[in-house]
């Protein structure tokens, strides 16, 4: 039997509450950040998030009802807080965030802990919340505060930089077991376009070549250290742009046979007219 959400939210469930709101379906942006990510990361962030405009005023209600794409599991939300619009400023064209909100109390206990089953494809971000609360039902309800996804297995390991730093800041347990194996990595620059192939052949493995990455935003590699150097990129641009895939985990393999296969990962990318220089 499902339990709506109205039922476990009786306070907004009245028609006449819910025009108060505007739901923020905050999903993946087109730099292909997920908000999930932002979210488990860095709070400040994703309080960001919810004061983003592209020159509309779309939160033009007294508050905006969070819900998180919970990507791992289809048509899945995690509540992302119930926040105030405190004031607006619309007077600069070039301020993407033009509005002041502070956290509600109200029901902040179930924030990153409360799943929502509500298959939302339409193409607005900000709609009136009496279109679709009604509808929404409880999926789960976790013990804890949502901070780190589980570990999917080899073949879909693809993480944005804030999911990875997340993963290794916590020194997630699971991960580190599973990564700590050779293997061969993509990081694609999504603003850039350009690619860069390398290898994990250290005794941390993966695991530990990824972690150098998180530490200085570059792991070494010359390219990638010009751009943490450049006063307009550095580390805003690291971390809003690189993705990181597992292509290959190799497991005890020789070091001759792993630079066959990093060399072979680069010829099917053509990485080497971009990031990679050999």
């Amino acid at each position: 039997m499902s339990i709506y959400l109205k039922e476990v939210f009786k306070e907004i469930a009245l028609q006449k509450e819910q025009i108060a709101y505007k739901i923020h379906f905050a999903r993946k942006d087109r730099w292909g950040t997920n908000p999930l990510d932002v979210f488990m990361c860095d709070e400040k962030r994703w309080e960001v998030w919810n004061t983003y405009s592209s020159g509309k005023d779309d939160f033009n209600r007294d508050y905006i009802f969070s819900l998180i794409d919970f990507y791992p599991e289809q048509d899945t939300w995690l509540f992302g807080g119930i926040w105030k619009v405190v004031n607006k400023d619309f007077s600069n064209k070039e301020n993407n965030n033009p509005y002041y909100i502070e956290l509600s109390e109200q029901y902040k206990e179930f924030i990153g802990r409360l799943k929502i089953t509500y298959p939302y494809k339409d193409r607005t971000t900000r709609p009136k919340m009496e279109k679709h609360f009604d509808s929404m039902i409880v999926k789960e309800l976790l013990q804890e505060q949502y901070s780190i996804m589980t570990f999917p297995g080899y073949r879909e390991v693809h993480l944005a930089f804030s999911a990875l730093e997340n993963i290794v800041r916590k020194d997630a347990i699971s991960w580190k077991n599973a990564l700590s194996v050779k293997g061969i990595y993509l990081i694609n620059d999504l603003k850039a376009k350009k690619k860069y192939i390398g290898k994990a052949s250290g005794e941390s493995g993966v695991w530990g070549r990824w972690s150098e990455y998180i530490r200085n935003g570059h792991g070494g590699n010359v390219t990638l250290k010009k751009i943490m150097e450049d006063s307009d990129k550095g580390w805003k641009y690291v971390k809003d742009n690189y993705v990181f895939t597992l292509l290959e985990h190799l497991g005890s393999w020789e070091e001759s046979e792993i630079d066959s296969r990093e060399s072979y990962w680069k010829n099917v990318f053509g990485s080497r007219s971009e990031y990679n220089e050999n």
